[in-house]
């Protein structure tokens, strides 16, 4: 049973690392305008990778108590 959340709590968390570097990386349409409106979700990058960072901590802890 452990397994099965350590292994779901690092696929989440590679996921999120993921979905973080497409939110930093996306660009909209370029309006030469300001740099927040041409990166509309680069502000949710630092928070997802986070949470990200979290879970791997939680899974590291999870297997280490394991062995």
């Amino acid at each position: 049973m452990k397994f099965k959340v350590e292994l779901s709590l690092l696929l989440s968390a590679i996921v999120l690392y993921l979905v973080s570097a497409f939110c930093y990386s996306y660009e909209a349409s370029s309006q030469n305008m300001l740099p927040i409106i041409n990166y509309p979700y680069r502000e949710f990058a630092l928070p997802l990778v986070g949470v990200a960072s979290l879970l791997m901590i939680i899974a590291a802890v999870l297997y280490s108590k394991r062995k």
